[in-house]
């Protein structure tokens, strides 16, 4: 009788709060070990990649952020706009090789794999909490003060992460059969940056485009991150809780996709 059920594995998550949080430490350490910068390319990289954008977007075809303002607010703009599709992105594309990646953990021990989708989802959060201190840092420096809805990022974010969460367990679980999807998904990755109201607000667009862009599921959490840390906006709490209604029927879904299929993986491994 299979034992790996959502509740199990809901449960798993307060059991195992201290092995999750070893985990998440030692992936971000991985990927900064024996460079010579060490955490800060945590810093470097993602201001680096700013710099390039608002070189090609905003020098070389002369963007403004809807058509006028300067370039400091196109930067910050643009930068609220990577960070939300960096969680995203950075943790769907890892997802598929998740439990491929971490044979012994299925096959050796017995050990909460519900939790390596998790930890790519949190350190990639953790490099979010990263930009988002240095949006705060930027606007302190330019306006000399952070508007008070700012303290609501993780409340916008929140439905963004669930959603992401149970993305990834489905990713992490089909990966597993199907190899393919790791290609995939990077690609899906890079068009949804370009596809999502990253460069530009959903309102410069045509009409036509609006109502395809507002089905992005990046659309949302990107906007309304711009609100409430750089506007000084409330969020559209109408939308927010329809967001995270439908986030939650995703995580909890990917959750038992993944706890369902979760016997299978030792004999394909």
């Amino acid at each position: 009788m299979n034992s790996f059920t959502v509740t199990s594995g809901i449960l798993s998550f307060s059991r195992n709060r201290d092995l999750l949080n070893s985990l998440v430490a030692r992936d971000i350490e991985a990927r900064y070990r024996g460079t010579a910068l060490g955490f800060l390319w945590v810093v470097i990289y993602p201001l680096t990649m700013l710099s390039v954008y608002a070189f090609v977007f905003g020098g070389v075809f002369n963007s403004r952020w809807g058509g006028s303002g300067e370039m400091k607010d196109f930067l910050v703009m643009l930068y609220c706009g990577l960070i939300v599709h960096a969680v995203f992105s950075e943790t769907l594309t890892r997802s598929p090789s998740a439990i491929l990646s971490s044979p012994s953990y299925v096959k050796k021990v017995v050990f909460p794999l519900e939790l390596l989708p998790l930890c790519h989802l949190a350190s990639s959060a953790f490099n979010a909490l990263i930009g988002i201190a240095l949006i705060c840092l930027f606007l302190l420096i330019q306006q000399q003060a952070i508007p008070l809805t700012a303290a609501l990022f993780p409340v916008v974010l929140l439905p963004l992460l669930m959603l992401t969460a149970g993305l990834a367990w489905i990713l992490a679980a089909i990966g597993v059969f199907f190899r393919d999807v790791g290609q995939l998904i990077g690609v899906v990755m890079s068009a949804l940056l370009f596809l999502s109201p990253v460069f530009y607000p959903t309102s410069s667009a045509p009409y036509a485009a609006q109502r395809f862009i507002s089905l992005n599921p990046l659309t949302f959490p990107i906007e309304q991150l711009r609100g409430v840390l750089i506007l000084g906006q409330q969020p559209n709490w109408q939308h927010w809780l329809v967001y995270l209604a439908v986030a939650t029927l995703i995580a909890v879904s990917g959750l038992w996709l993944f706890q369902k299929s979760r016997p299978a993986f030792a004999d394909v491994i």
